[in-house]
């Protein structure tokens, strides 16, 4: 045999190699991703293999050039120039033959202004015409929507998408998942405060009291009494407003007030004990005394609190992390204490579970139930389109969705690097990586029976047992009739 044959056998093996190798890879590849695959029809491959690109979806589907409906939050920028939102509308399209289109449920009609998204929704869809196919929903609505059974039950594509674990929960009612958030669900309410003022008082930064694990209510008094010792005529320890604290601080001991199995907790111990320890640092001028005023039937009319960043009477303050000035290097930060319905063996890894961070304040994207039965598309498919809409327009969003389903999945802590420039220390980003694993969603932010219970008891100073139980009945009321609350 000649060199040059010689030569050329070797290239044709070598090439034979090569596929082999690729073959081999791209099968060991499939084999390990593939129970993670999102595809709402089975049997199309998807277009990412990687963990590293995000959820994936599937390969275009063709809907037959069919208008889809959309409203609320990102799909209200639709129709802007920004480059951002005209690719994703693009894309979309392109990839599922359809049209987008936004939509003004309201519709410029004076009669309605006055009624709720959920209401107009839930009354186009009993006359046989959706408002719209696909919406946004805050979560003073949503429970309105799953009582009224507007929202398709989605559990079995969105359970299996590559997305943290709280972005899905912040869409469940009564373990069903009917839609997914987009928004920053790791935006926590915070206890905020002036790191270099505490240790002017010569005191110890709460966050390092926390980790410790040694904020419970007699440690978190305790540390009060000392610093009001310290401080100025006129100014107090913490300051709080009633709602907050008694979410916050409810969530802090164990229960949330209106929980997504659907119950109303305001009479549960932890949400009683919690208020009237509040109660007692109210009286003892350890916390910014709360007041109200009432009309003429006795019900209040006004309230007055302290408790934003600006507020010079408080050293202790409140506020959500977005909400931060950019010199967060000046803040430390802290959750809220717990009471006698949580335990904590030694510092706060071993908080028991039952330690959460209620979240009021947030919103999913669902498809409409009647919406995809008259277009007689999957509810699976539309959850896929809006994911890849969003994964467009929030791309930063979307990316730590993925990189926290990335952490649960393997066990690694996120990398906290981010957060540890942001406020120039690695116990502050510990201690905000934590809270954020501890997402449990309160739908009470929008019930009137809530807010009351919060402004008679704190503002008013009413018997806290006799008084949550009073708006406990009020709220079972009240969502009887979810419609009328907005």
């Amino acid at each position: 045999m000649s060199k040059k044959e010689k030569k050329k056998k070797k290239r044709v093996f070598g090439k034979l190699l090569l596929l082999l190798i690729v073959a081999g890879a791209i099968y060991i590849g499939f084999k390990y991703f593939k129970d993670d695959i999102v595809s709402p029809i089975r049997d199309y491959l998807p277009d990412f293999l990687t963990e590293s690109l995000g959820t994936p979806t599937p390969t275009p589907i063709d809907l037959k050039g069919i208008t889809i409906r959309c409203t609320g939050g990102e799909w209200d920028k639709l129709d802007s120039d920004e480059e951002v939102y005209r690719n994703a509308r693009e894309t979309v399209e392109r990839k599922y033959n359809v049209i987008l289109k936004k939509v003004d449920v309201l519709d410029n009609n004076e009669e309605l202004a006055y009624m709720s998204i959920v209401d107009i929704i839930k009354n186009s869809v009993e006359e046989g015409e959706p408002a719209t196919d696909i919406v946004n929903l805050g979560s003073g609505m949503l429970y309105a929507a799953y009582f009224g059974e507007l929202l398709p039950d989605v559990t079995e594509y969105a359970s299996k998408m590559n997305v943290g674990s709280a972005y899905k929960e912040a869409g469940t009612w009564k373990g069903k998942i009917y839609g997914i958030s987009y928004d920053n669900v790791r935006n926590n309410m915070l206890i905020v405060y002036d790191r270099q003022y505490i240790e002017k008082l010569g005191l110890e930064q709460p966050y390092n009291l926390f980790i410790e694990g040694k904020w419970n209510y007699d440690d978190f008094e305790a540390y009060l009494r000392k610093m009001k010792e310290k401080l100025p005529e006129g100014v107090y320890p913490i300051g709080m407003d009633p709602y907050e604290w008694l979410s916050m601080a409810a969530g802090a001991n164990g229960t949330v007030l209106f929980d997504n199995n659907g119950n109303i907790n305001l009479k549960d111990e932890a949400v009683v004990e919690a208020v009237e320890f509040y109660q007692k640092l109210e009286a003892e001028q350890l916390a910014y005394p709360m007041t109200a005023s009432f009309d003429e039937y006795g019900e209040i009319d006004y309230i007055e609190c302290v408790s934003g960043l600006e507020a010079e009477e408080i050293v202790l303050k409140t506020s959500f992390f977005s909400a931060l000035p950019e010199n967060k290097e000046k803040y430390g930060i802290v959750f809220w204490p717990w009471g006698s319905k949580v335990t904590c063996e030694d510092y706060y890894l071993t908080l028991s579970d039952n330690y959460k961070i209620a979240t009021t304040n947030w919103s999913i994207d669902a498809p409409i139930k009647a919406s995809c039965e008259k277009l007689g598309v999957d509810p699976s498919i539309l959850t896929a389109l809006i994911y890849d809409y969003q994964a467009i327009c929030q791309k930063d969003t979307v990316d730590m969705m993925h990189k926290v389903w990335s952490s649960e999945k393997t066990g690694r802590a996120l990398d906290g690097t981010e957060i540890n420039n942001l406020f120039n220390s690695t116990t502050v980003s510990l201690l905000y990586e934590w809270g954020s694993e501890r997402f449990d969603p309160d739908f009470s932010f929008r019930g009137q029976c809530f807010r009351s219970a919060g402004y008679e008891s704190l503002c008013g100073y009413a018997d806290a047992r006799e008084c949550l139980g009073k708006w406990y009945e009020e709220g079972l009321v009240e969502i009887e009739s979810p419609f009328l609350v907005y």
